[in-house]
């Protein structure tokens, strides 16, 4: 596969953790070469997908899908470095393991189905990092391209029981050094956090194989993004399911 000067560049940024300066010229033209340059910075990094975040377009329009790789996961507990003068942006999220693959088809797949497929449940902590030096200027379908900056993703707290959560009004916590940033039922911009899911699976584009069994899907944050340029202790947690961590160095 022969990579295009965005993914050649996008995967140079995350060997090297240097973000560079989005340019006009190396946009993505259309949400199809979005995911071709996701399937073709996979392959320049050897990587493999292990997850996916999910999401509407910003006009409420089609739903898109960017992978989370192996190499940007981050054991709860554990720990992610910040590159000198380098952020992030904290997000406390809603996730879900797939017990099976959901193969794109004519027949609509409905939330119960969905439910039907999930393994899991969990807390997780996402870290967005932008490789996009100047990321407000970037246009969105290019955005989509670089895994819509997913940075790292650890995952805490699991639970297999999640038939009886009310997964709109879920309590999520998030505590950075014991600040309290967010301490509130709901918090999802689509109020139930399976629609961004429901809308993804029937609208699969990839081009890195969809949604398969063993792998996880983020659902979208949970509270306001939190920027954070120094070492700090990541704190999360949801009601019914438990906590997450991860610290900052």
């Amino acid at each position: 596969m022969t990579l295009s000067p965005l993914a050649t560049k996008l995967a140079l940024a995350r060997r090297t953790r240097t973000p560079f300066p989005f340019e006009p010229a190396l946009a993505a033209t259309d949400m199809g070469a979005a995911y071709r340059t996701q399937a073709q910075v996979v392959q320049a990094l050897g990587t493999k997908v292990v997850g996916w975040k999910v999401g509407f377009a910003p006009d409420g329009g089609a739903p898109w899908a960017a992978p989370i790789l192996d190499c940007d996961m981050r054991e709860n507990g554990g720990t992610h470095p910040l590159p000198p003068g380098s952020s992030v942006k904290i997000e406390a999220e809603l996730g879900i393991g797939l017990g099976r693959d959901l193969p794109p088809r004519a027949l609509a797949y409905g939330r119960e189905e969905i439910l039907d497929s999930i393994s899991e449940m969990f807390v997780g902590i996402e870290l967005i990092v932008s490789r996009f030096s100047n990321v407000a200027g970037a246009d969105f379908i290019s955005k989509v391209a670089d895994s819509f900056s997913n940075g790292a993703y650890a995952i805490g707290a699991r639970t297999g029981s999640f038939r009886t959560l009310d997964l709109a009004h879920l309590r999520c916590k998030l505590a950075v050094d014991g600040h309290v940033f967010n301490d509130r039922p709901g918090g999802h911009s689509d109020g139930d956090p399976l629609i961004p899911l429901v809308a993804w699976a029937n609208g699969q584009a990839d081009q890195l194989g969809g949604l398969r069994a063993g792998q996880f899907v983020t659902l979208g944050t949970l509270n306001e993004p939190v920027p954070m340029d120094r070492p700090a202790r990541i704190e999360a947690s949801l009601s019914g399911i438990g906590e997450a961590s991860l610290r900052l160095l």
